[in-house]
């Protein structure tokens, strides 16, 4: 039975990698694919052990993923190039891929950046504004750090918030297993971010000794790697809110308009290559967020999967979300793309 399954497998990968293949090479009227990253980690760095998986790609799938985009005859382009072009009428590609990098984590400059300029690819970071020039992460990164380090009391009262979110590893005792930490995570989303972070506050106070992260070197980007990648005008950079809130947990115009406007202002005040497009954080949505984006921004990109024909509406840009779980093949890669269009 497992064998007859993985047959299966193989050979409806195969079909939907053939399928995206064809819908590429055949495709005629101008048409964008944005592809999205978030942390890009050779497969020998530590800080697999602490992220979730579908966010990591490898340098060499980054790679690989270039020159499969040539080999389409695709055009790499900026984003924000591309949608001037379509706006004032201007002749476009019949297929252009634009990439983009979510979050603005740090190797994206150690490992990203050095790829990108060796195949001279333009690039989009969106970045959470509130973040550059901390030595700070993201709530999701010190949960897993937290759930994966060694004699940690998951009883310990300061973690009674998390106990309803735990499910089957209430009863276990650190270090889970990744794929336990990442379930937890989803898991957590039932709440807000700020409640979130709040709890991991007080946590961290009482469990100083096992979780401090002061000593280890910032994970995301700093001011001087902002100005040196986009010195060659390689690398632009959009919004993705100042802390990485999501919209629909946000209860007042106010701490929308801190998110969204802020992020717009303090990438003005950071004199870097930004463009005026906004990244909605975990693709959530809301009526009140969407008016304060289109009055700041000029365009934006959700989660939504598929490609962009010209005629998209620019506030709702449709993105492929890669990692090395769903393209560490250049057959795995068309497969991911080629079921979203089929």
């Amino acid at each position: 039975m497992a064998t007859l399954r993985s047959f299966l497998k193989f050979w409806m990968l195969s079909a939907f990698a053939a399928y995206g293949w064809l819908r590429l090479k055949l495709t005629r009227s101008p048409t964008l694919i944005i592809l999205t990253y978030h942390r890009v980690l050779p497969e020998y760095a530590g800080e697999r052990t602490r992220e979730q998986p579908g966010m990591v790609i490898s340098p060499a799938n980054l790679q690989r993923h270039i020159k499969l985009v040539r080999s389409l005859g695709a055009v790499p382009v900026h984003l924000y190039e591309w949608l001037r072009k379509k706006n004032s009428g201007e002749a476009l590609p019949a297929l252009s891929v634009a990439f983009t990098f979510d979050d603005g984590w740090r190797d994206n400059y150690l490992y990203g950046y050095p790829v990108l300029r060796q195949e001279q690819i333009p690039a989009t970071i969106f970045l959470v504004t509130g973040m550059v020039d901390t030595r700070d992460t993201f709530w999701p990164e010190k949960v897993i750090r937290l759930l994966r380090t060694p004699g940690i009391s998951l009883s310990d009262q300061s973690l009674a918030w998390l106990h309803p979110y735990l499910g089957d590893a209430g009863n276990k005792s650190t270090p889970l297993s990744l794929l336990e930490a990442d379930e937890i995570i989803n898991r957590l989303k039932d709440l807000d971010d700020a409640t979130i972070i709040r709890h991991l506050q007080h946590a961290t106070s009482s469990l100083t000794a096992a979780i401090n992260e002061a000593d280890h070197a910032p994970a995301i980007l700093q001011h001087t790697e902002l100005k040196e990648m986009s010195g060659e005008n390689l690398v632009k950079y959009g919004a993705h809110t100042r802390n990485h809130f999501r919209l629909n947990r946000l209860n007042s115009k106010e701490a929308l308009e801190e998110q969204i406007a802020g992020c717009q202002s303090d990438l003005e005040a950071m004199n870097v290559n930004s463009v005026p497009i906004f990244c909605y954080p975990n693709g959530d949505i809301t009526d009140g967020g969407e008016q304060l984006v289109a009055a700041h921004y000029q365009a934006a990109c959700t989660t939504k999967t598929g490609w962009n024909r010209a005629s998209r509406n620019d506030f709702d840009l449709h993105r492929f979300n890669l990692h090395d779980g769903n393209s560490s093949t250049t057959r795995m890669l068309l497969a991911t793309i080629g079921r979203s269009l089929a």
